[in-house]
C-alpha cells in the first residue's frame, strides 16, 4: 500500500485504482519470493563450501598442542584465557619481562609450525 500511495502521481484514471494497486501489490510479493530463492540458494551454497575457518582453527589448536609447556602455558593464559601480563607472571612465578621472552618465543614456534602445517594465512 506505501509504494501505491507513493506513486500514485503516476495514475492516470482514478476508477482504474484498484487494479492498478492490486498490480503493485502482486509485483511486490513476486520480488519478495523471488529475493527468497536467491537467498536459500546463497545459503544452501554456504553450507556445501568446506568450513575454511574450522580447518584454521583446529590447525592453529593442533599446532598449540605441540608447544611446549613451559612456552604453551602463558601462551594460553595471555591469548586464549585473556590473563594480564602481570597475572601469568604472578601465577606462573616468574617476571614480567620472562613472560614477554616466553610469549614471543611462543608466537615465533606457532608461526614456524603453521608454515610447517602448510597453512597460509600465518
Amino acid at each position: 500500500m506505501l509504494r501505491g500511495f507513493v506513486e500514485i502521481a503516476k495514475l492516470r484514471n482514478g476508477s482504474q485504482f484498484g487494479p492498478w494497486i492490486t498490480r503493485i501489490a502482486k509485483n511486490h510479493c513476486i520480488n519478495v519470493v523471488r529475493r527468497k530463492q536467491r537467498f536459500d540458494k546463497t545459503v544452501a551454497e554456504k553450507a556445501t563450501e568446506p568450513d575454511t575457518r574450522s580447518r584454521q582453527h583446529d590447525g592453529l589448536q593442533t599446532a598449540i598442542e605441540k608447544l611446549p609447556l613451559e612456552i604453551r602455558l602463558p601462551l594460553v593464559m595471555y591469548y586464549l584465557d585473556g590473563q594480564n601480563v602481570k597475572t601469568v607472571a604472578k601465577r606462573l612465578k616468574v617476571s614480567t619481562s620472562g613472560v614477554y621472552l616466553k610469549l614471543r618465543t611462543a608466537v615465533k614456534e606457532l608461526q614456524r609450525l603453521l608454515a610447517e602445517q602448510g597453512d597460509t594465512n600465518v
